[in-house]
């Protein structure tokens, strides 16, 4: 799954406005696995079960943007 996720990617890594990590893809998401992977992540931070304690208590969070489409 990370292969898949992280491999030839075009995206950014930040901290939200909560404190966890943002992953955010430029490159949009056309068979919507990564906003799949969004949702989840969601979910689990719902249920406080999104973080990780080598992180500082920190969650992961995705985003999926597509920095080709200009028409927004």
């Amino acid at each position: 799954m990370r292969t898949s996720i992280f491999s030839n990617q075009n995206c950014e890594l930040t901290l939200n406005d909560s404190g966890d990590f943002l992953l955010t893809y430029l490159d949009s998401d056309r068979l919507g696995i990564k906003r799949k992977i969004s949702e989840i992540l969601k979910k689990r931070k719902e249920a406080n079960l999104n973080f990780v304690p080598w992180w500082g208590n920190r969650g992961v969070q995705v985003e999926v943007k597509d920095q080709y489409n200009f028409i927004m």
